[in-house]
């Protein structure tokens, strides 16, 4: 089991989502914090509380969410981006933004632990 002290950020439109993500890395023994909309992703940011990494669905967010990314990287925060399709565009845009690489949905739960701890550890 993990012993992040410090927590995953979790980013996601789908309030359904983000508990079911949240459930499951804790069920794995990591320590999560969530947001929904651009305000609680900027109130975490900004609370410059130290976060051990970050998954961020960038699905139902607009442009602004590359900004929020480019937060992240500022911070030294290392983080996946999720998307809802395979897209070279959102690839590109995720990796100039900061991200160290990018799912797509559906997201398989064994190979997501291994994505997380192989992030955490970097």
């Amino acid at each position: 089991m993990p012993s992040e002290a410090h927590p995953i950020l979790l980013v996601s439109r789908l309030p359904r989502n983000l508990q079911l993500l949240s459930d499951f890395l804790q069920k794995e023994g990591y320590t999560t914090v969530t947001a929904a909309t651009y305000d609680e992703f900027d109130q975490i940011l900004s609370k410059q509380e130290p976060i051990a990494g970050a998954l961020v669905d960038i699905a139902g967010f607009n442009a602004e969410i590359w900004q929020r990314c480019e937060g992240l990287r500022a911070a030294k925060v290392p983080f996946l981006v999720v998307s809802p399709q395979q897209s070279a565009a959102v690839q590109k845009a995720s990796l100039s933004h900061g991200a160290r690489g990018v799912m797509t949905k559906p997201l398989v739960v064994k190979e997501l632990i291994g994505i997380v701890q192989s992030l955490l550890a970097e």
